[in-house]
This record gives C-alpha cells, structure tokens and sequence, in this order.
C-alpha cells in the first residue's frame, strides 16, 4: 500500500491516543486504521476490553492482544489461513517477549527493574507490527 503511514506517524499518533486516555490496545489497534478499516469509534469499541491485560486482568499484554487483532485484518480470514495466522502471531509475539522478558501484562508490571511504562509497551507493538506488514 503506497498509502500506508510511516513508523514515526503512526508512533506520534498513539503517543497523542494514550495522552487522550485510550488504553494501550486501542492505541496500537487504531493506528492501523489502513489495514482493519473501521472508523475510529468502532476501533476504539472493539478493542476497549482488551486493555490491562485483557478487562484489567492483566493477562496478555493488550497491545499484544491488538497485535494479534491486526494480524489476523492484515490479510487473513479464511479458515483455511489460521495457521498461518498463528505464525505471524507467535513470530510477534515472540519479537515482543524479547524485547520485552514477557507478553504477560502482570509480569511486565512486576519487574521493577526492567519496567517500562506502557507508553514504551504501545511503541515496542507498533514497531514490530509495523515491521512484519512491511516485510509481507
């Protein structure tokens, strides 16, 4: 896609999100707009629960959750495709446990001496996502 913002645009864009007080599934989710195609709003509905780690669980990181999502929107959607999709899904989600010692929200926020705040989680997404629908 010729039209497909820069890595930069779509980081400045959740920065402004989260600073609006979207959660970080939401803030990585609607930057993808050129791939899923919903306004705004409905991204912003879809993806509301996903945050804290799923409904505040803090199970799966909600941009990892949001990820997944995008995957998935990219190209995928045939039954046929899901286990490509769950490649591409492992392969994020790996790149983000690397960079990241976890996928686990409760285990991110637990390691006092590696924690990032989510703000730096929303960018770390976006990047790899952004990277891996770069490579396709």
């Amino acid at each position: 896609m010729n039209n497909r913002p820069t890595l930069e645009e779509r980081i400045e864009r959740a920065r402004a999100l989260h600073a609006e007080g979207y959660n970080c599934s939401q803030c990585v989710f609607m930057v993808f707009d050129d791939i899923h195609s919903l306004s705004p709003d409905d991204a912003a509905r879809i993806t509301a629960g996903l945050g804290g780690g799923v409904g505040g669980q803090h199970q799966v990181c909600g941009t990892v959750s949001a990820m997944s999502m995008l995957i998935g929107a990219s190209r995928f959607g045939n039954p046929k495709d899901k286990l490509a999709v769950y490649g591409k899904v492992k392969e994020c989600s790996n790149s983000f446990s690397e960079r990241n010692g976890s996928i686990v929200c409760a285990e991110l926020l637990a390691d006092r001496a590696n924690r990032k705040p989510c703000s730096q989680y929303i960018e770390d997404s976006i990047t790899i996502l952004h990277e891996k629908l770069s490579e396709a």
